[in-house]
């Protein structure tokens, strides 16, 4: 699974909007926006392992109590 997929699971799983991903791992909307769109648009823009990994992180915090 790319990390587009896990983040719309993410999102999906813990029902997250995208202004509430982007303050999680400390980017805008726009760049949220980009990495949720089809590769095959021009505008889509990879979402970084380590800001999968951050969201990951602080989203098992949250489940566990410690956010």
């Amino acid at each position: 699974m790319n990390n587009r997929d896990q983040l719309i699971e993410m999102m999906a799983d813990f029902k997250l909007e995208r202004r509430e991903v982007a303050d999680l791992v400390r980017t805008d909307r726009a760049t949220v926006d980009r990495w949720l769109l089809s590769a095959e648009s021009g505008r889509h823009l990879e979402m970084p392992d380590m800001a999968i990994e951050l969201l990951r992180l602080k989203l098992a915090a949250r489940k566990d109590g410690g956010a």
